[in-house]
């Protein structure tokens, strides 16, 4: 749905100041930076619901860029009698620097993660991310020279030969922008984001159908319409897809299981250091108790009295704590998530728990807030860290739980 609203509105912007924006183009890349930089440094949260879809959702997700390029993509295969067409065709350059630059808050808003895990071993990702990473590296590689060459100044200093070999290239990146579209959104639908399946086939319709004119217009073109050759087309296009398909979501299967065991083996090793320093922390209590009574059997019976009035407040001190009433104020809590440590405040007032805020957090935001808007009210309503985890976000919702009950531990105390 928000492709299809994109690129609609992308090809109405384009149909209506085509004719002023060729003549100034420059104009148009002003704009593309500075919606750019907004959304960089856009707030994670606070902001007007129109403006969270359209930079949140348009345009550091990258689907602006993605409509763009699109657009340029089909614009040369598109049939002649389409309405828009001649409006693509005759900006297809412009389209294309606008798509760079807006790439470049796509880039900066979720490369940070990606890039430094998979250059410098920074976090954990999935498959799928690691394959979106690498195929996200080589498109950057290819888009510089790309763009720098649509700009009209450039393309008219080099030769004609040389300038349409070098955006020959412009094919193999439209087919890792679409492995890329794919790793990510195949990512999705296995955490369980059964909503995205329907986004990534009109992708995949999108991407197979400029192939299959790609390829048609070609054959056309050396061989006067040869019409046997469409039937064959279609299978070569598909299969691969298929194949690549099954291939990709059986292996991420496998790699999101393992990730979730090795998070758990971190929570069991944790609680297992806890239990020891809660073991150790005890017996230096019983020995302290031990010295105490022995002190005060010498002294006498009225010391002897004062140990046994403190005894008294002791066990009375425990059975608060066992009844599950916390000492009001504010504490930190945290444990193992998805991507790393995921770092709570909870708030304590007249014994009960009245507010959890997430202080830190690597996990994905799409998936982690899912996560959050369940557990936390769940957490509050219940008074109790046993609530259920949301299904696609086990481990951030685990997480959650766990770094709650690290900061409870500390309230009772």
């Amino acid at each position: 749905m928000i492709l299809t609203l994109t690129l609609l509105c992308s090809l109405a912007f384009f149909k209506f100041f085509g004719k002023a924006l060729k003549k100034k183009p420059a104009v148009l890349y002003g704009i593309c930076i500075l919606l750019s930089l907004v959304s960089i440094f856009y707030p994670r949260e606070g902001g007007l619901p129109f403006l969270d879809f359209f930079f949140k959702k348009i345009m550091q997700r990258g689907v602006l860029a993605g409509s763009l390029f699109i657009l340029v993509m089909l614009a040369p295969v598109l049939p002649k009698r389409f309405s828009g067409r001649k409006t693509i065709y005759l900006l297809r350059g412009e389209m294309a620097i606008s798509a760079s630059l807006i790439t470049l808050a796509h880039n900066l808003a979720f490369g940070g993660k990606y890039f430094g895990a998979v250059f410098f071993g920074q976090g954990h990702i999935s498959l799928m991310e690691l394959h979106a990473a690498i195929v996200s590296c080589l498109m950057i590689l290819l888009l510089i020279p790309l763009t720098i060459t649509s700009f009209q100044s450039i393309r008219r200093k080099m030769q004609a030969k040389s300038w349409k070999k070098l955006q020959n290239w412009s094919y193999l990146f439209y087919l890792l922008l679409y492995l890329h579209i794919f790793f990510i959104y195949q990512g999705a639908l296995i955490r369980g984001k059964g909503e995205y399946f329907f986004t990534l086939m009109l992708y995949s319709f999108i991407f197979g159908f400029y192939g299959f004119l790609r390829i048609r217009q070609y054959r056309i073109q050396k061989e006067s319409k040869e019409k046997k050759a469409v039937p064959l087309l279609r299978i070569a296009g598909i299969l691969p897809i298929v194949c690549l398909f099954l291939s990709v979501f059986y292996s991420a299967g496998k790699y999101r299981a393992a990730l979730e065991a090795n998070v758990d083996k971190i929570r069991v090793q944790e609680t297992v250091a806890e239990s020891k320093e809660s073991a150790e922390s005890k017996g230096s209590e019983e020995e302290k108790n031990d010295s105490s009574e022995k002190a005060s059997e010498a002294a006498g019976d009225k010391d002897s009295a004062k140990s046994s009035d403190g005894s008294s407040d002791s066990q009375g001190s425990d059975a608060n704590s066992a009844s599950g009433a916390y000492k009001d104020g504010e504490y930190l809590g945290k444990a193992s998530a998805y991507n790393g440590n995921v770092e709570v405040k909870v708030t304590i007032s007249g014994g009960k728990i009245t507010a959890i805020d997430i202080v830190k957090t690597k996990d994905d935001e799409e998936y982690f807030f899912d996560a959050q808007k369940k557990v936390i009210p769940e957490i509050l309503e219940k008074q109790s860290t046993d609530v259920d985890a949301v299904a696609g976000a086990t481990t951030s919702s685990e997480g959650i739980a766990h770094a709650v009950e690290k900061a409870l531990e500390q309230a009772k105390q």
